[in-house]
């Protein structure tokens, strides 16, 4: 890139939904319940039951070609059908409540976090002797665990167009770096706002003034300090990175050892990007989601952290003392969250400042937060998606003798694309985003999500609410390890 490109805007494109599909414009897996449909119906024929071909086997195929194919709420009929049967369910018996404590049913009488997060544990490591040990989420179950890296950013201190580039740049080349290590799961990058208090500002007004200084000028900056520090909004960002595990390091805990020495690495890489990162502590990651789940403690973790003491509360007490999980919304310790899943990412080019609406502290909404979940390939399993997906578009194009339609073209342009840039060393990925707003009783809950509505739209991008799923929703927006795509359900089989 030449310097007179590096101080232009960059476009950028995020492309199209990875997708197979089969005959016509039917997807691969509806493909296949069609030709195994034909093969039961001619074996039926050839076997002389020709009524059970036709009532039987024909209608069943039609069903399952339509739960597969047809889409409601941006999922299939099979992933709707279920997840309104399991919402169902879980109300039937009572266990969209949740209430944690000493006269609760939770074991040793704790208050664990609920929901994805409650079979989690938290275990300290070393990584350098200089350095206070780092904290792991281990998932046993699902032999994965997620480090945390507590992030300042530093994207909207002044600069250049062309290093605006080179930073996006970098922050591209550390996501591709995770598709090389085949055992990255999921990198998820949550930036989250607050209402501050104001003491960190004076806390820091406080340290730079010298002893000897006169007094109106000791007066003018505390009483500055106090004018800039009302109401002033608090960002809070962090990186976790999910790695996964096989049998033997978990048995033997030797992905301590390994992560050890990696998460040095990504810490001090990422800095190319603009973002200062450290490595997360145990009682930073208890305070941060113990604030997520119960906001009327900010203010108590914030003057705790400017005494320099711990708080002293553990991982197994991290969550809320009740939980309510309702359709449109997911009720915690007094407050009401929402969250939104982006049903469509923008259709056109953008540039690098798309999502700084969406991330800047906003007048009118206290508490949100921005999830962007990165969900790597493996670079050979990157490879092959990529060729199969071409080998598809070309068969579109070209499988009718009538005017080709712009979709069909814009997809082989699109995939041939992705070619070029997997040749070129780029690497395949899957990008999600979750938005959650937190809304307290002061606040009045239609306007805040009205205006989250907005920030999306203004910043091209379509969202959706996770009705029935504001509890998964509000867990997977935490940012700490847990995803809803990994768990096992029927319609995940079904999904077209």
């Amino acid at each position: 890139m030449s310097d007179k490109e590096l101080e232009q805007p960059v476009q950028y494109l995020l492309g199209q939904p990875q997708r197979r599909t089969g005959v016509g414009a039917l997807s691969m897996k509806a493909t296949i319940v069609i030709a195994v449909g034909f093969m039961i119906f001619l074996f039926s024929q050839i076997a002389g039951q020709t009524a059970f071909a036709f009532f039987v086997v024909l209608p069943v195929t039609a069903i399952v070609v339509g739960l597969v194919s047809v889409s409601w709420g941006n999922r299939s009929l099979a992933q709707a059908a279920q997840i309104l049967w399991q919402n169902y369910r879980r109300t039937a018996t009572g266990s969209h409540i949740y209430v944690s404590g000493p006269n609760s049913r939770v074991p040793g009488g704790h208050r664990r976090l609920p929901g994805l997060l409650a079979r989690t544990e938290a275990i300290e490591a070393t990584y350098s002797q200089n350095r206070p040990p780092f904290v792991m989420i281990l998932d046993r179950p699902r032999r994965e665990v997620t480090v945390l890296l507590d992030c300042q950013m530093t994207g909207q201190t002044a600069m250049t167009q062309s290093e605006r580039n080179l930073r996006t740049a970098e922050w591209c080349n550390w996501l591709a770096k995770f598709s090389l290590s085949g055992d990255i799961a999921q990198v998820t990058t949550v930036v989250a706002t607050r209402p501050g208090t104001g003491e960190l500002v004076n806390n820091e007004v406080r340290a730079i003034i010298a002893e000897g200084a006169p007094a109106i000028a000791k007066r003018i900056v505390t009483e500055a300090a106090s004018v800039i520090a009302l109401a002033r909004p608090e960002v809070m960002a962090h990186i976790a990175i999910t790695i996964k595990l096989d049998k033997a390091q978990l048995t033997d805990e030797s992905f301590i050892r390994n992560i050890a020495t990696r998460i040095g690495t990504w810490a001090e890489t990422v800095q190319y990007a603009g973002i200062l990162a450290e490595p997360m502590t145990y009682e930073q990651a208890v305070a941060r989601i113990h604030m997520f789940f119960n906001p009327p403690t900010e203010a108590d973790f914030e003057e705790i952290a400017l005494t320099g003491e711990g708080h002293g509360m553990l991982w197994q007490d991290a969550g809320p003392n009740w939980a309510v999980t309702t359709n449109t919304y997911y009720e915690h310790c007094g407050a009401k969250s929402v969250t939104w899943e982006m049903k469509e990412a923008p259709r056109s080019t953008f540039e690098d400042t798309i999502l700084s609406a969406m991330m800047q502290p906003h007048d009118r909404i206290q508490r949100k937060r921005v999830a962007l979940v990165y969900r790597p390939y493996n670079a050979g399993q990157g490879a092959t998606k990529v060729e199969a997906e071409h080998r598809d578009a070309m068969v579109a194009a070209n499988s009718s003798k009538s005017i080709t339609s712009a979709k069909a073209e814009m997809r082989l342009e699109t995939t041939e694309a992705a070619r070029r840039a997997q040749a070129r060393g780029a690497q395949l990925g899957r990008t999600s985003m979750f938005v959650t707003a937190t809304i307290t009783p002061e606040e009045d809950f239609n306007r805040v999500v009205h205006d989250i509505e907005q920030l999306a739209a203004g910043s091209s991008i379509t969202l959706q609410k996770m009705n029935r799923q504001q509890d998964t929703g509000f867990q997977t927006s935490l940012g700490f390890g847990q995803v809803p795509w990994a768990k096992s359900t029927t319609s995940s089989f079904a999904e077209g």
